[in-house]
């Protein structure tokens, strides 16, 4: 196999939680007098850090605070986070993995107690080498946690392979100098993640196949 090692993102990616995450994001809209957004539109435009995001789209930090906005998100995402099922295949896929020898681990811009929360309630901590999520609820860059999450894989770079739903996790990827594959299930839409010259695949099921096929 190409990879010895694979790091997963978590939102959009381990957890189908994009349709969650525009309820909430147009309840804080509705807040600041914003109209609702599509998914569609929402997958079109949604970027880390999340607050070039809501400025892009509209929100502005002169007249709110963005460190309030972030905590009503964080308490009413939390409030029914754990109503989202797994995306299609991950379960499955994750146990080949590992049946396979192959390492796993974790790197999310999500805040790093949620995320170990999160995982221990799906029952899928155990399969994971590293589980590293920031320290703050700004859902920003996670590039030079990526980084240091890597140094510690003990696999050369060349043999990891991030898979994430978002440009910033082909991003991610580049700054570690590893692989790259997406699941087009999360928060951006396929057309902005097959312009990035990365294998895109409809959901982990799929990616599943291609890795253990030589399609990577």
């Amino acid at each position: 196999m190409k990879y010895s090692h694979v790091i997963w993102d978590f939102n959009g990616t381990i957890v189908d939680d994009a349709p969650l995450g525009v309820e909430v994001f147009n309840e804080l809209r509705g807040d600041c007098g914003l109209p609702p957004v599509t998914m569609e539109e929402y997958a079109e435009n949604f970027k880390i850090p999340v607050r070039d995001f809501y400025e892009d789209t509209g929100f502005d930090f002169s007249k709110v605070d963005f460190r309030k906005l972030g905590e009503k998100f964080v308490r009413l995402y939390g409030a029914r986070r754990f109503k989202c099922p797994l995306t299609p295949g991950f379960r499955e896929a994750a146990a080949a993995l590992s049946g396979a020898g192959v390492g796993q681990s974790v790197l999310s811009a999500y805040e790093n107690g949620l995320l170990h929360e999160a995982l221990r309630h799906y029952g899928l901590d155990g399969l994971f080498s590293r589980i590293d999520g920031l320290d703050n609820i700004d859902a920003g860059s996670k590039k030079e946690l990526g980084r240091r999450h890597a140094a510690r894989l003990g696999a050369p770079a060349e043999k990891i392979v991030m898979v994430g739903d978002t440009p910033h996790d082909k991003e991610v990827a580049d700054a570690i100098g590893a692989g790259c594959a997406l699941v087009a299930c999360g928060h951006a839409s396929r057309r902005r993640l097959e312009k990035l010259g990365v294998p895109v695949f409809k959901n982990p099921a799929e990616f599943r196949e291609a890795f253990f096929s030589g399609g990577l």
